[in-house]
């Protein structure tokens, strides 16, 4: 049975049934099946490397945050408990098992309302030390009443921060920054999104230098997805000791929604005899510009435009696309989706939360020559879910590769075919699209 994952996207969903009608289209009628709700928790993951006082070792701290309404709760007593656990692993390049820890996290709340706010969520936060290197991060929670287990797969950089003179740990996104006298106090963002409109952010990272640097000039740059830089500014700090924290504040005001490529370069100057030597370290990360009515999956309205075209009618892609400010686009798309709210007397739109998180599973799973949501197996999850079954047949010695998904509540089957052999399957039954168009 194919998985379904998404990220930020609630599995409340289930209690509308198994259909929902999206509208009538120019091609027909279209229709939505929902998803079958297997997808294990929902939750954010983030792994961040400083210099560590062992020896030939980096520090890896690691955070997981899981929002209120991806844990079953139960009433205990006077109050309602959510449980669940956390496993944590990290690989070399070379597939060895370099680290492991597994943890339990409770969370109690008083009230019930507080048991299904996604704005509400769970923080807990691992620490460990390692060899400098490539690793694979692999998180993964359990939600111990459900049985249900959600994943996540990083890619991770740890860097040796003793080889240079001048280097900056990793990058920490905060979502809250207090202040008591000298001491301060960081909540971190985990999902690595920023609020669209939002004045500005602030970053956290750590300064490792000599005794003799005693300020450095930082520039900070913000590239778009198309590598043009959108905003800059050098502002210079004062380091402190070989271990210097910096907080900087990042001004996003200008920015439209999408991702976005932050880098920090710090400049400094030591003495070398005569003529002072330059040192320079730098430190990089990405982020997300998003609104906050709109889904966490959305990143790119203009892209999540465009993936409507599996239930929309080309007169509605057309007025949402013609929009000449972004505001205007955002309200636009926002008024095609609250036609198709499953229950407008509740703050989020469920479908539209299920759509995207089908269009991001596609392009987690699915994305080969194409992105994911273009395939003809994302076509079809997307309008259709999570298959009831599914057929795969990947050596068969007289056929390709093959697999065929099962709808039994549909009556409806499809056939994908690997035709190239190296996992780009396409669509060969029916031989017709999903609005009875031959292909």
């Amino acid at each position: 049975m194919l998985m379904r994952a998404t990220n930020g996207v609630s599995l409340v969903v289930r209690v509308f049934g198994l259909m929902l009608l999206l509208g009538t289209a120019a091609r027909g009628q279209t229709e939505m099946r929902r998803g079958l709700a297997e997808a294990g928790p929902t939750f954010y993951a983030d792994a961040i490397a400083y210099a560590s006082d062992q020896p030939h070792k980096s520090r890896v701290d690691v955070y997981v945050q899981v929002p209120h309404d991806e844990i079953r709760f139960l009433k205990e007593g006077d109050q309602y408990i959510g449980r669940y656990e956390v496993s944590l692993s990290m690989h070399t390049s070379s597939k060895q098992l370099a680290h492991e820890q597994l943890w339990t996290v409770d969370v109690p709340v008083a009230e019930f309302a507080q048991t299904t706010q996604g704005k509400l969520y769970s923080l807990s936060h691992r620490t460990m030390d390692v060899e400098p290197g490539n690793y694979q991060l692999t998180v993964q929670v359990r939600d111990q009443e459900s049985r249900k287990t959600g994943q996540i797969k990083k890619s991770l950089l740890v860097t040796d921060f003793s080889k240079d003179s001048l280097s900056l740990s990793d990058v920490m996104l905060v979502n809250r920054l207090s202040t008591d006298g000298e001491k301060r106090t960081i909540v971190p963002n985990i999902s690595g999104s920023i609020n669209y409109l939002a004045e500005g952010f602030f970053i956290f990272f750590e300064l490792y230098a000599g005794p003799t640097l005693d300020s450095v000039d930082l520039e900070w740059k913000i590239l778009d997805s198309k590598k043009n830089q959108v905003v800059s500014h050098v502002q210079k700090e004062a380091v402190t000791g070989r271990k210097t924290q910096m907080f900087l504040k990042i001004d996003s005001s200008g920015l439209s929604m999408g991702t976005y490529f932050l880098s920090v370069t710090a400049t400094g100057q030591i003495a070398s005899g005569e003529n002072p030597m330059i040192i320079r370290g730098t430190t990089s990360r990405t982020f997300n510009i998003r609104a906050s009515d709109l889904p966490v999956a959305i990143v790119d309205l203009d892209k999540a435009i465009d993936q409507l075209i599996y239930i929309a009618r080309e007169s509605e892609l057309e007025y949402v696309r013609s929009a000449t400010t972004e505001d205007e686009k955002r309200k636009r798309f926002l008024e095609f989706w609250s036609k198709r709210d499953p229950d407008p007397q509740t703050q989020r739109n469920e479908l539209l939360e299920e759509y995207y998180g089908r269009v991001q599973h596609a392009n987690q799973n699915f994305t080969h020559f194409l992105e994911g949501w273009r395939t003809d197996m994302g076509m079809v999850f997307i309008r259709f879910g999570t298959p009831d079954n599914i057929e795969r047949h990947p050596f068969d010695v007289s056929n390709k590769p093959y697999e065929i998904w099962y709808y039994y509540q549909l009556n409806r089957q499809f056939i994908f075919v690997d035709e190239s052999g190296f996992g780009d399957y396409r669509l060969r039954y029916p031989t017709t699209d999903l609005w009875g168009r031959m292909r």
